[in-house]
């Protein structure tokens, strides 16, 4: 099978590559839905609004790399933020089949097949979060390392916290990487992406600690404000088996222990490569773990977040498949190519179908049980002609069902607690039990009780509906008529 697929290597893998782009698209177009629920709709307002509103391009919670890179797509509405995702996984994988061709040549291919059919990869792909972006550029970042392109790496490896806030962890590994390679003329490069966007937030911003102060992760830890509490130490650890697969994990267990080996007998400079990949990999997930055990930094503990490390497992696992092959007990068997190829097609087989088993059922997305209240309060809204009245609202589907820009101030105010100032009379409300008590910090009696607010509308389904802390999902409209 091996030599086999080494004469056909790139035509099957190129097949492979657009067989699966041109699949997920199919499925984003029969799907009403997207991945990562508000979240996904509030990066694609901000992407696509930074045209209307360019201090939106440093927005950083939707991240000034996305909002550069993903606005010309998403001119061309959701569908466009999925193309975009598609070629983020494309490239993805051809990196990591890139590095693999460095690390462990014979079984570069996996590598590309482990990232291609990444089960938390994939499941994020119909959306327009960060995550597939961030997972090209750390790729592309290992890549250029590993062929000794310091300088461009380093530049390249400053940006990554402005694609994700994690980017600033795989900053600190690729920093320590180039200094056990003693490479101290390249390090200077890596302040490069932090001194530009700083500049740009104190003269546009007007905050000279740009990056601190306009952080929402930071804000949010030092507001004290927790809406998803915190989860097991375990969480992630057992998510594994979703997140990349069973067996997927246990050969980054077996990779883990040999390149362990590897440097306790050659020492640490012979493979620095190869652990600057586990280093990226150990340093995100840990990262994740403790701040989801500890409650931290808006953490919700969510899954997707693993997207970004998914071409390193695929890398990881090819030099698993590598030093296995080459044990002197594995070479001593007979048929070894006979074992060697039923096994690969086993792992190739299960590769492919472990997201079809945990996520097939999924497909086409439909849209949560809480934006379909919304679509009836949108009903409700057209036929009232409300259009011309100023919304408070936090909760971005309807902006985009309603056709409102949430970045006019005259048709839209977000609502936090500090919005109320800046209401006036015939304003429209939409309180609902996801964001109101949460985000917004305000409880529903605290508007039934307030003569300045008057209930005109209420959508509340027939049936529980669960929303953040287990409370039922409804929603209220209130007119200030004070």
């Amino acid at each position: 099978m091996i030599n086999w697929l080494s004469k056909y290597e790139k035509v099957i893998l190129a097949s492979a590559s657009l067989l699966v782009g041109v699949f997920l698209f199919y499925l984003a177009t029969i799907s009403p839905g997207v991945e990562g629920g508000m979240d996904s709709y509030n990066h694609y307002l901000i992407a696509k609004n930074t045209w209307s509103h360019p201090y939106l391009f440093l927005d950083q919670w939707g991240k000034p790399i996305y909002n550069l890179m993903a606005s010309p797509f998403v001119q061309f509405g959701m569908l466009g933020a999925v193309v975009f995702n598609i070629i983020c996984l494309l490239l993805s994988a051809f990196f990591a089949y890139r590095i693999s061709q460095k690390i462990a040549p014979k079984f570069a291919f996996i590598a590309l097949l482990m990232t291609l059919f990444s089960p938390v990869f994939l499941d994020n792909i119909i959306s327009s979060l960060t995550e597939p972006l961030s997972a090209l550029l750390v790729t592309l970042s290992l890549f250029l390392l590993v062929n000794k392109r310091y300088s461009l790496a380093a530049l390249l490896a400053g940006f990554l916290p402005f694609a994700r806030s994690e980017g600033f962890i795989i900053l600190g590994v690729i920093l320590v990487f180039l200094l056990l390679k003693k490479e101290f003329r390249s390090i200077s490069y890596i302040l490069i992406g932090s001194t530009f966007f700083n500049t740009l937030g104190w003269i546009i911003e007007g905050e000279p600690f740009w990056i601190i102060t306009k952080n929402p992760y930071i804000s949010f830890a030092l507001s004290g404000v927790n809406v998803c509490g915190s989860g097991g130490f375990s969480h992630f650890l057992y998510a594994g088996h979703y997140t990349f697969g069973q067996v997927t994990c246990i050969l980054l267990v077996v990779a883990t222990l040999f390149l362990a080996w590897d440097i306790l007998k050659d020492g640490i400079k012979q493979h620095l490569e190869l652990l600057l990949v586990l280093a990226v990999f150990i340093s995100y997930f840990l990262a994740h773990v403790l701040i989801w055990w500890l409650g931290m930094m808006g953490s919700c503990g969510y899954i997707r977040v693993m997207t970004v490390i998914a071409p390193m497992v695929a890398i990881l696992v090819s030099f698993a498949l590598q030093k296995l092959v080459h044990l002197r007990l594995i070479q001593q068997l007979k048929n070894l190519k006979l074992y060697t190829n039923l096994f690969l097609l086993f792992l190739v087989i299960n590769t492919i179908y472990v997201p079809y088993r945990y996520y097939a059922y999924k497909y086409p997305l439909a849209i949560s049980a809480e934006q379909e209240q919304y679509v009836k309060v949108a009903d409700w809204y057209e036929k009232k002609g409300l259009k011309n009245r100023t919304k408070i609202i936090l909760y971005p589907y309807f902006s985009i069902i309603a056709n409102i820009d949430p970045y006019d101030k005259n048709q839209l105010l977000e609502f936090w607690e500090s919005s109320f100032q800046y209401s006036e009379k015939g304003d429209i409300l939409f309180w609902d039990s996801h964001f109101g008590p949460n985000e917004c910090n305000t409880p529903l009696a605290r508007l039934e009780d307030d003569p300045q607010w008057k209930k005109i509308h209420s959508v509340i389904p027939r049936y529980k509906i669960s929303t953040v802390n287990d409370v039922p999902f409804e929603i209220h409209v209130f007119e200030k008529i004070e």
